[in-house]
């Protein structure tokens, strides 16, 4: 760039950003001094502007040196002595008392086989309530976490924590969930904390809340068509009790651990009826059908419990596996996403299945007129927003809609669907509220063994 007359003698060294400035005040001032009229006035502005650059070059280059100069190197930390004299591995002074928080938990599980022990086949059960009662009367509520425990903060005098307070009695309370009973003794448990220098949270307790078993009361329910033959059901004993239907064919009778079976009062032993096990759920029995006596069950048993894929910790499961096809239907180990219902309706192994976000999912035959047999599954539902939510479960053959069944569904445990659905091509699975469906141990029968 061409400098007009005068701004060529401004200095070319020092703080560039302002130089530059300088330089355009310059060439702005002289430009506008040539637009100027000519003579002693033309001179005198492009003095001036000459004047005030060097006056800006001057104040930054020799009256304020220090705030422009390059900034100094860091000065190094100062390196700590080191003595060989030094202790290196101290043993702490067990008396000093600075204590910090700690958590003490009660742990509650399904008590599967209904003994009151915790045995290796019970799992955790998540999203139960706990509640805290503390020595003024105030309450404190906490739910289990996936892996069962619900978790209270420990820390002497603090008055944030859970439990602050030594020599004073704390009250831990389950709070049971509808159909649901304890297996193990008592929901509640009182304890008291005593001052212990050195631990975590400065005091602790001698008797810490016991592990708490839950299990779900056994039923068995359905519907029949209005004015039906009477039913009975048939004990795993033998013995045999008759089932009352409402008025709107709607029946429900407590159960126990066995296999089942539910007949017609008169007529034909077992006719289009159900055979059924009552294991660690509630039964729901698929609507009494017709087409269920008359087509001959397939003969290769399958069950799904979803723990032999190895891929990643979620698998679409695909066409042709295990000799179906499935759309929008997962498998995923039960903790992945941190739900309690992925949890509570676990029945074997790691793995559990969904219906991916919440869709419908469909299982068809593989072959064109190919049939099979879907003969229940555990079910639950995912998250606790959504306790009591319906699954709608059909079964379709050549596109006619043969079974058609509707159970509410639980976070908090599964319940057993004996759907027995003969001869279909295609089951069909949604939620009326498009929530996440959670299933295991899905069982059905095929036309041969895969």
């Amino acid at each position: 760039m061409q400098l007009l007359p005068g701004c060529a003698l401004l200095p070319r060294g020092g703080h560039k950003p302002l130089q530059h400035l300088t330089y355009f005040v310059c060439q702005l001032g002289l430009l506008l001094a040539l637009v100027l009229e000519s003579g002693m006035g033309r001179v005198i502005v492009a003095i001036l502007i000459f004047a005030a650059s060097a006056a800006l070059l001057w104040y930054v280059f020799l009256a304020r040196p220090a705030e422009i100069s390059a900034p100094s190197a860091p000065v190094p930390a100062a390196v700590p002595e080191i003595s060989r004299d030094t202790d290196w591995y101290p043993r702490r002074n067990w008396q000093q008392n600075s204590p910090g928080n700690m958590n003490i938990s009660v742990f509650a599980y399904r008590d599967r086989n209904r003994d009151g022990v915790l045995d290796p086949d019970d799992v955790p059960m998540a999203a139960v309530a706990i509640l805290l009662e503390r020595p003024d009367g105030s309450l404190r509520m906490t739910r289990t976490n996936i892996n069962g425990y619900a978790n209270f903060a420990v820390h002497l005098d603090s008055s944030s924590a859970d439990i602050g307070e030594p020599d004073r009695d704390y009250r831990f309370e389950l709070q049971l969930p509808p159909g649901w009973e304890i297996t193990s003794g008592t929901g509640s448990h009182t304890t008291r904390f005593e001052k212990r220098p050195g631990t975590p949270a400065g005091m602790v307790t001698a008797s810490p809340p016991p592990v708490i078993g839950l299990a779900q009361l056994l039923a068995v329910s359905g519907s029949q068509a209005v004015g039906a033959d009477a039913l009975v059901a048939v004990a795993p004993d033998g013995s045999r009790s008759a089932v009352v239907a409402d008025a709107a064919g709607r029946f429900s009778f407590p159960a126990y651990p066995g296999d089942w079976r539910l007949e017609q009062a008169a007529g034909s032993a077992g006719a289009g009826l159900h055979q059924f096990a009552v294991r660690d759920a509630p039964v729901v029995l698929g609507a009494i059908n017709d087409a269920r006596a008359a087509t001959t069950p397939q003969p290769a048993p399958l069950v799904l419990d979803f723990d032999d894929l190895e891929r990643s910790v979620i698998e679409k499961l695909a066409v042709g596996y295990r000799g179906l096809a499935f759309d929008y239907l997962l498998a995923i180990d039960n903790q992945h996403y941190r739900g309690p219902g992925y949890v509570n309706v676990l029945a074997s192994g790691e793995g559990v299945a969904y219906n991916s976000s919440g869709y419908p999912a469909t299982v068809t035959s593989l072959y064109p007129g190919e049939v099979f047999d879907f003969v229940g599954a555990y079910f639950g539902v995912a998250w606790e927003q959504a306790e009591g939510e319906t699954l709608v479960v059909e079964g379709w053959r050549a596109g006619r809609q043969m079974y058609r069944d509707e159970l509410p569904l639980s976070h908090l445990g599964p319940v057993w669907l004996q759907a027995d659905y003969r001869g279909i091509d295609e089951l069909r699975l949604h939620t009326l509220h498009y929530w996440q469906f959670t299933a295991d141990d899905m069982a059905f029968r095929l036309p041969q063994g895969q």
